[in-house]
């Protein structure tokens, strides 16, 4: 009896914890999307899983581009960041593993950038609904570490896009000779990356 008592309670205990977890999954999404249109890289590291490290390399190397980089070039990125707009359009739960899927809205920045480069002007056509926009799919992959739901993968975005994303702002904005030296930076700190990993 004493058996069968305890393992009930266990069971109740692990079924308590993974509902626990698997209702926070949505609301651990929304905060890491959250915490990077901010710009708050330390606080979106917080919902990544150990397990890989392809988003820690995103983020990393969005943080070393806003270092080495003009205020005017910093000032677009994170208007770009800011103007995104997500939503979860679905939830799969399957054991320890949970797929959610989103829809974004972005910014068209090329199409942003033929309009204007002045980050001014770019904060306007937001405030007044004009900032042209384009659609996104994407998917998180997330596990349950230390009892917490953690986002392993993301699908949609890499850190060789970010880079290539950077580098052509910084020809329309800044020239050709100012964004080749910048994207010499960024192929080092990838290459250091990539061998650290």
């Amino acid at each position: 009896m004493k058996k069968i008592v305890l393992t009930a309670f266990i069971s109740v205990i692990v079924f308590t914890g993974l509902s626990r977890a698997q209702d926070s999954s949505g609301t651990i999404v929304e905060k890491y999307l959250e915490a990077v249109r901010n710009n708050d890289y330390d606080r979106a590291y917080s919902f990544i899983s150990k397990a890989d490290t392809t988003i820690i390399h995103w983020l990393k190397l969005i943080q070393y581009i806003k270092k080495i980089t003009p205020l005017r070039l910093t000032e677009i990125i994170d208007l770009a960041h800011n103007a995104a707009r997500q939503e979860i359009t679905s939830t799969s739960l399957s054991d320890s593993t949970c797929q959610i899927k989103i829809h974004s809205m972005i910014p068209d920045m090329e199409e942003t950038l033929r309009i204007t480069q002045n980050p001014e002007e770019i904060k306007s056509l937001l405030a007044r609904g004009g900032l042209p926009m384009k659609e996104r799919s994407g998917e998180c992959t997330l596990i349950i570490e230390d009892g917490m739901w953690r986002i392993s993968k993301v699908k949609g975005i890499s850190s060789d896009q970010a880079a290539d994303i950077a580098t052509n702002f910084a020809e329309l904005i800044l020239g050709k000779d100012e964004a080749e030296e910048i994207k010499k930076k960024i192929d080092v700190f990838i290459r250091i990356q990539d061998r650290d990993s």
